[in-house]
């Protein structure tokens, strides 16, 4: 399913990465990303991207910048998420190994801001496993490919 951020949900993307851009450096947080893209554009991609998830799902993206929780969102069912993004429409959701499986799933949104395409899931008992360590050039990352994705109901 592909959604499009409206309006104001560009203007609560754009508003919110420049506040955890900021925040993130305020309290000298380690960047981590993986690619060579600019911070901002990681950033901003991030929580555009949450918050696509959560419009498909109807629910909301975690909006706190005070404490940086596990999942990015809850389903309905109380599922924890942790929303991945890429611009590669042949992209795999990827996992860096210092991350934590404190979520019950990781999802996959391929897209550009403002535009993103819902691809699947997959739990973290699936991904985080030593036979799924791939190095893209920028160090070693869980990943999967979109076809071992799940659907979750929408």
């Amino acid at each position: 399913m592909e959604i499009i951020l409206n309006d104001i949900e560009r203007s609560i993307a754009k508003t919110l990465a420049k506040k955890r851009y900021a925040k993130n450096r305020d309290t000298n947080t380690v960047n981590k990303k993986i690619g060579n893209q600019s911070d901002e554009y990681t950033d901003l991609e991030g929580i555009a991207s949450e918050i696509a998830f959560c419009k498909i799902f109807n629910i909301y993206p975690d909006f706190n910048l005070d404490d940086r929780p596990a999942a990015d969102c809850f389903l309905s069912d109380g599922s924890s998420v942790d929303v991945k993004s890429t611009k590669y429409k042949n992209g795999k959701l990827l996992c860096v190994p210092w991350k934590k499986p404190n979520v019950d799933l990781f999802a996959l949104m391929i897209g550009e801001f403002p535009k993103y395409k819902y691809v699947g899931t997959m739990t973290s008992q699936e991904l985080i496993q030593d036979k799924r360590l791939i190095d893209l050039g920028y160090g070693k990352s869980y990943g999967a490919s979109q076809e071992e994705l799940d659907k979750v109901s929408i």
